[in-house]
């Protein structure tokens, strides 16, 4: 049997190692009973050195071998011993950690996660369509080809040509907000991109959206027969500047989407930093829409933090109540464009704020496409 009796009890006789055992669970003085037998041991050691209890009448469900009960200190302190077999060490009453078990848990959670996966695959397969329809570059409108390579940049390619999930990259698929949202819905919805089966499992869960209930985990497919082919000819494309004239047309509701992207995202920082509600969405869409006619993205910055900052003092000096402080915000904002654009003032360029990074959208759009890189921060829309 597995069990071999201890070097240190060796020189007692079967029936002295049976008188010993049965007076240390009588109750006896271990040091008593240690000096008596002459075992070399601490006494609170000794239970460790006495055999364990064959229970001849049960067998090993994996060996069939006979169990043992192993002994304890004192079984009316701690209980009876664990049961495991005297071969092949299987625990029968409890977890058992030997070689059989660990791999029959080891099989158990492979089969559980191909059930997840054939369930995750069939889920997907029933709601987005994986039909490759794309085939060239002209085959996208110009959103789709800078959200597209956005997203290749930010999630970047994984072994089997599909994309990582945007959310772990160190810079942001697009500024915070709705924006990043709306471009992977326009590229699901355009049979550009399909969520890949083989995305994390808590990328999916119940949701009537076209997109997946965790989208920034999610890994992407790209609905092509050679996405890198794919993303290498918008990029050779984009380079030049040797576009279609259709994706001329779009540019500039794709540098407007942008820009007022990142107005939002200020306007956000500057009035939570300050302790300030938020401003009204349709009011402030109106705002940093009539800022972009004449004013870059930089200058927009410089007079929303100016307006932000007049809130403050408003609500400190007139004791306002702070209901009114989203709407001053954008008067205040307004006022200071009017201003400047009658007495023709030259507003100094903002800068961008260190805890929200430069989106990657803002990097293939004016870096790749334009060529122009932080020109599209601080020069007027369309220069």
């Amino acid at each position: 049997m597995k069990f071999q009796i201890d070097p240190r009890v060796a020189h007692l006789t079967a029936a002295q190692l049976t008188a010993l055992t049965g007076r240390y669970h009588a109750g006896e003085r271990a040091i008593d009973l240690v000096t008596e037998y002459q075992v070399r041991c601490a006494p609170n050691q000794l239970y460790r050195l006495l055999p364990p209890t064959v229970l001849r009448d049960r067998q090993c469900d994996i060996c069939g071998a006979p169990l043992i009960q192993v002994r304890r200190s004192r079984p009316d302190a701690t209980g009876p011993g664990n049961i495991v077999c005297s071969v092949c060490a299987h625990r029968a009453d409890g977890p058992c950690g030997c070689a059989v078990c660990k791999r029959d848990r080891s099989e158990q959670r492979q089969r559980e996660v191909m059930r997840c996966r054939a369930e995750q695959e069939a889920y997907c397969c029933a709601r987005w369509s994986y039909a490759e329809r794309v085939r060239a570059p002209d085959d996208l409108t110009f959103a789709e080809a800078v959200a597209l390579l956005s997203v290749v940049r930010c999630g970047g390619w994984r072994a089997n040509e599909t994309v990582g999930a945007v959310g772990y990259s160190a810079v942001p698929l697009a500024p915070a907000g709705e924006l990043g949202m709306q471009l992977l819905t326009s590229l699901i919805r355009a049979g550009v991109i399909a969520p890949d089966p083989d995305s994390p499992m808590e990328a999916f869960t119940a949701s009537d959206d076209d997109l997946p209930a965790f989208p920034y985990v999610t890994y992407w497919r790209i609905l092509t027969p050679s996405p890198t082919a794919l993303v290498r000819r918008i990029e050779h494309l984009a380079e030049p500047g040797e576009w279609p004239q259709t994706w001329r047309d779009e540019l500039g509701d794709m540098q407007l989407a942008l820009a007022l992207a990142e107005c939002r995202e200020f306007a956000d920082y500057c009035l939570l930093e300050r302790g300030l509600p938020e401003a009204p969405e349709v009011a402030s869409e109106a705002l940093f829409q009539n800022l972009l006619r004449d004013f870059s993205v930089a200058q927009c910055f410089r007079i929303i933090w100016a307006g932000a900052h007049a809130t403050s003092d408003f609500l400190v000096r007139k004791r306002a109540n702070r209901r009114h402080a989203a709407n001053y915000f954008i008067g205040a904002c307004q006022r200071w464009a009017d201003r400047a654009r009658t007495e023709a003032w030259t507003i100094k360029p903002g800068f961008r704020n260190n805890n929200y990074r430069r989106s990657q959208l803002s990097h293939v759009l004016y870096d790749v496409f334009l060529g122009i890189g932080e020109k599209g921060f601080i020069e007027p829309l369309g220069v």
